[in-house]
């Protein structure tokens, strides 16, 4: 990744962060204060970004760091309103995004080469499985997983990566083939899934295409959704090279596009049966 890729990340990451933090207080306040709080910061933010921009030139980007000069209306003047949207206005309850981050597991023997990347692109070998295992870790109320095939050794890996012991009434969604479509190592893989999570107080529910017409719908997707908030999507099955020294590779999402996949699977699951 160049230095103007990394710096367009930085900024659109600080930008969701000034946003968050910034609808977070509005929220304390009224309506009205929250109006003109988000007024008086635009009046101030545009009028030190001209005033920098008037003395320095094109060395004004001191003054502002983390914001490009051709992108400053974009990401400095619209952060006030943007926040007030989502604490009063039209994105009213929705998540704030804090951008997409590219994933990926690999052979380990590469792994030497996707360490030499620059760090920003957080792209090396066992990211993939990090990343999952933060979503398992951090669900609080419902977690939805869609994946065809399972082993138990992949499911051992991406259970210790999470590293809790306890699910408490959390409730888990998963989507995958139907029975008669699955080898005996995936129902054994995907069994070993439902009853560790099952013992560690999560309500499990496992569901499966119905069949329509004579053809049955083949589930290919590789998806997980936390809390509706966060979400991976990628290639990797289940499986230990699908999660550990396989090449595959992915994205973890949040905010607005982690909620569209939850809507999405709401919708499979109205044309599934229990597996």
């Amino acid at each position: 990744m160049d230095s103007q890729g990394v710096l367009a990340g930085m900024s659109m990451t600080l930008r969701a962060l000034l946003i968050q933090g910034l609808a977070t207080y509005m929220k304390s306040l009224s309506i009205a204060q929250s109006r003109a709080l988000a007024h008086e910061i635009t009046v101030a933010v545009s009028a030190h970004v001209a005033k920098a921009q008037a003395s320095h030139g094109t060395e004004a980007t001191i003054h502002v760091p983390f914001f490009p000069k051709e992108t400053w209306n974009e990401l400095t003047v619209g952060i006030p309103w943007e926040a007030y949207s989502y604490a009063y206005g039209t994105y009213g309850g929705q998540a704030i995004s804090l951008g997409t981050q590219a994933l990926c597991s690999a052979p380990q023997h590469i792994d030497a080469t996707l360490a030499t990347q620059p760090v920003f692109s957080k792209v090396w070998g066992g990211s993939l499985l990090v990343a999952i295992g933060k979503i398992l870790e951090g669900v609080n109320h419902n977690l939805v997983v869609f994946a065809p095939y399972w082993r138990a050794k992949g499911v051992q890996a991406l259970l210790a990566a999470a590293g809790r012991r306890s699910y408490p009434d959390i409730q888990v969604l998963i989507f995958t083939q139907p029975k008669a479509m699955m080898q005996e190592e995936d129902k054994e893989g995907l069994n070993y899934f439902i009853k560790t999570l099952r013992e560690a107080g999560a309500k499990v529910s496992v569901l499966a295409p119905e069949q329509h017409e004579g053809f049955t719908p083949i589930l290919h997707a590789k998806v997980v959704i936390g809390d509706g908030v966060k979400a991976y999507i990628g290639s990797a099955n289940f499986t230990k090279s699908g999660l550990d020294h396989g090449l595959e590779a992915g994205v973890l999402v949040d905010g607005e596009i982690a909620n569209q996949f939850s809507v999405w699977a709401r919708t499979v699951e109205t044309i599934c049966v229990p597996w």
